[in-house]
């Protein structure tokens, strides 16, 4: 029945919500502010919101506190000492990694120019002194709610809420450049569902669709906190595990097999698992295209000799994809 992949994708999706996004527990608030006064208010309404607000006396302070940790967004005076709100804007602007931190100017009441130039300048909100408290907050709130949601537009597949194929890609050069920096294990999973263009073919794209969403739930759920997950293409899934050996990852497999087999008969009546291939970093290579082309042997490779098959790469699996030795079957 249909109301079993509904249970694990409302299961999935609270995790992809509690996983995509950051806690607001740890939503750092960067306040340019030289009036202890004003300052004090602001910290006090933005804890009470559940954010970590840090405070800089005038612009050089938060230039330096910006280079010192993340902070998500920057509420600014226009008229802070030394270095005013319009100067450090421009130099975030100038920064790549800074120019796109949401930022909200606190301006003089009843000064359109000088609001009207605040806004040209390309900030996210103005708000005019003196201002409600709860309001400036609900408008902090907003405008991270709305980075928050394009930024996860921007990083996912829209089908499965996976890593979309670049952004993939882009996380997993990071990842295994820490891998060959610090020599730590990872182990790389390249799924794919066996015979499913026959199943689509058979039984519909919509019901192929589901059956895709239903597995990318099932792999999420089973995702710790630092493992990334992407769609690689069509019905192939990419799975990165640091700290993990191959064991670690096969065991993850047989998990997921075993649960996507349960939820395609519930839905469908179907008889569906899928076959994977696995390489270890830095054992198996370092270099990300290196890692790749095996991780894509190892998987054509157990696609080609049974249903369900795991294969872990070995040097003597190639373009052939004849040796049978690297296999071990479910």
């Amino acid at each position: 029945m249909r109301s079993g992949c509904v249970q694990i994708l409302t299961v999935a999706d609270n995790l992809w919500g509690s996983a995509m996004h950051r806690n607001e527990d740890s939503v750092s608030i960067l306040v340019v502010e030289d009036d202890a006064n004003m300052l004090n208010i602001i910290r006090d309404y933005r804890s009470r919101a559940g954010f970590a607000v840090h405070s800089a006396g005038n612009g050089w302070e938060a230039l330096k506190r910006i280079k010192e940790g993340p902070v998500d967004a920057i509420i600014a005076d226009l008229d802070i000492a030394e270095t005013d709100g319009a100067s450090l804007r421009e130099k975030m602007l100038l920064n790549p990694a800074t120019r796109d931190i949401p930022f909200f100017y606190l301006t003089p009441e009843n000064k359109t120019d000088v609001l009207v130039e605040a806004l040209r300048s390309g900030v996210d909100d103005c708000i005019s002194k003196p201002f409600d408290p709860v309001v400036l907050t609900t408008r902090v709130q907003a405008v991270l709610a709305r980075r928050g949601a394009l930024e996860q537009l921007v990083r996912l597949d829209p089908m499965t809420h996976l890593l979309n194929r670049s952004t993939l890609m882009k996380d997993l050069r990071q990842e295994l450049d820490r891998v060959a920096r610090y020599r730590r294990p990872a182990t790389m999973i390249l799924m794919d569902l066996s015979e499913f263009v026959r199943s689509n073919a058979e039984n519909g794209a919509s019901m192929g669709d589901l059956l895709l969403t239903c597995l990318a739930g099932i792999i999420i759920n089973g995702m710790r906190s630092m493992d990334i997950a992407g769609r690689y293409r069509g019905e192939c899934f990419l799975i990165f595990l640091p700290e993990t050996d191959e064991n670690g990852a096969e065991a993850l497999v047989k998990r997921i097999q075993e649960k996507i087999t349960l939820v395609a008969d519930a839905v469908g009546g179907l008889s569906l698992t899928f076959s994977c291939g696995m390489v270890s970093a830095p054992k198996d290579g370092a270099e990300m295209d290196v890692l790749l082309s095996r991780l894509e042997h190892a998987m054509r490779h157990a696609a080609q000799h049974q249903k369900g098959a795991i294969c872990v790469w070995r040097p003597d699996i190639g373009e052939t994809l004849k040796n049978d030795d690297a296999l071990t079957e479910i």
